[in-house]
């Protein structure tokens, strides 16, 4: 048995959630040392595509917001469960819930599948520290569950509440934001690109030493960038749009 604590990567590089799929690709779009696989937003039912979703570019980067659409759990792991199995690096599995018990549930599914080596719980945007804490407790003991963030959600007491909860590390991802859409009104979503990279290396001083290994999240569109992302004192980094090139 995994301990609940325990992450091992052979490389400090891993894809993000939504970036590629659900299972590892037999050949990468970048030719980096990646050394775990981070699948798509996984939910306990089916999620469809949000009716609002759209894109919009802006000075240094994009908002993107989709609704996380997938086939729930059940689904994922009868598609892809044997391919994890079969993958040549760790899979995480991005976990989507809204409440403590979807995650346990999920969880409970998820424990013991071979070749899954932890639970990356996608905090919804805004929850409040009890929530927060409640989903992370909630993913069981058997795999290590790691705590993804929104960048303008992180504040000490939730990263605080996130270590006592068991957490065994804390992704800085990327933040929310809203632009102008085509239609005239606001689109609400998440924010990629370049522009966040001095945000990020920001939130990796601020939170050094919180008791958990941090793992930027979001604006690394180089191996420089990276590189000077591990420097800083990033346990390791997820790349999001880069990979679309």
């Amino acid at each position: 048995m995994i301990s609940r604590q325990s992450l091992d990567l052979s490389s400090a590089w891993l894809n993000a959630a939504g970036s590629l799929g659900y299972t590892p690709p037999s050949r990468w779009p970048l030719e980096l040392p990646w050394g775990g696989f981070v699948t798509q937003a996984i939910s306990r039912r089916p999620r469809t595509p949000a009716e609002s979703r759209g894109l919009v570019n802006f000075p240094g980067g994009a908002l993107l917001h989709t609704g996380w659409p997938n086939p729930g759990v059940r689904a994922v792991i009868k598609a892809h469960g044997r391919r994890w199995a079969r993958a040549a690096l760790p899979v995480w599995a991005h976990l989507l819930a809204a409440e403590p018990y979807e995650i346990h549930e999920m969880s409970r599914m998820l424990e013991g599948l071979e070749g899954l080596a932890a639970l990356e719980i996608g905090l919804p945007p805004g929850a409040p520290v009890e929530l927060a804490a409640g989903m992370v407790a909630a993913a069981g003991q058997e795999l290590p569950a790691v705590a993804a963030v929104p960048l303008n959600d992180c504040c000490p007491p939730l990263v605080d509440a996130l270590v006592k909860a068991g957490a065994a590390a804390l992704v800085l991802g990327p933040p929310r934001g809203a632009l102008p859409d085509e239609k005239n009104g606001l689109l609400t979503g998440r924010l990629y690109g370049p522009a966040l990279l001095p945000l990020v290396l920001q939130a990796l001083r601020a939170y050094q030493g919180c008791g958990l290994p941090l793992i930027a999240g979001c604006g690394v569109y180089s191996q420089a960038d990276g590189e000077a992302l591990l420097a800083a004192g990033a346990w390791a980094v997820q790349v999001d749009t880069w990979l679309w090139g």
